[in-house]
């Protein structure tokens, strides 16, 4: 038998006196470091439905389904799909909107469908062709991102109407064909560029 080494012999007797690498859980509550990347969780508050953390997540753990029919839009975290790389939180326009947490106990006994974290936003539609335009939160986000220069924008200045609580003497409407005057309704971009070339083509 070879003899120990004296590394070795001083490892093991420094291990005597040293406390454990790991900890008791789960006999005793773990409490994770604070940069430690667990199960992302969106904020109600502040999350404004942009699709954002939806575009960026490699490994598809974020749904996001676009309700027409009711006008809603609805993200969904799926944790067994997560691998916590944090692009969800670090391209979140308002830096709040979904947030790693502390969570590690990511083992679940019950239905995937009923540990996912979801959250709703009403959508804002194209009047006259029904094109998604955005959510309400994030529209209203872009509001006030841009300050005065939001009135150069239709969409932006009916969002602005409605925080000032201005009453208006008739429902927007819009019957085609598109008009000039149109381009100040809620309508899409394609929309909105059809109107000004039906307006050229008239004059």
């Amino acid at each position: 038998m070879k003899k120990p080494k004296i590394r070795e012999l001083k490892e093991a007797i420094t291990s005597l006196f040293s406390k454990p690498y790991t900890t008791k859980f789960p006999y005793q509550e773990h409490k994770p470091f604070p940069k430690f990347r667990g199960n992302p969780q969106y904020n109600e508050e502040e999350c404004v439905g942009c699709g954002g953390c939806f575009q960026v997540c490699p490994s598809k753990a974020i749904d996001m389904i676009d309700d027409i029919e009711n006008k809603k839009r609805i993200l969904i975290h799926n944790p067994d799909r997560c691998i916590y790389c944090g692009e969800c939180e670090r391209n979140c326009i308002t830096k709040e909107g979904i947030k790693l947490t502390n969570r590690f106990d990511v083992s679940y006994l019950k239905e995937v469908n009923e540990v996912a974290h979801r959250i709703e936003h009403n959508l804002i539609l194209c009047i006259y062709c029904g094109e998604i335009i955005g959510t309400e939160k994030h529209i209203r986000h872009i509001y006030r991102k841009l300050g005065n220069l939001s009135f150069s924008q239709p969409i932006l200045i009916s969002q602005a109407i409605q925080n000032l609580n201005i009453p208006t003497e008739h429902e927007e409407k819009l019957l085609p064909p598109l008009n000039r005057q149109d381009i100040l309704k809620i309508i899409c971009p394609k929309c909105r560029r059809i109107s000004f070339i039906l307006d050229e083509v008239k004059g």
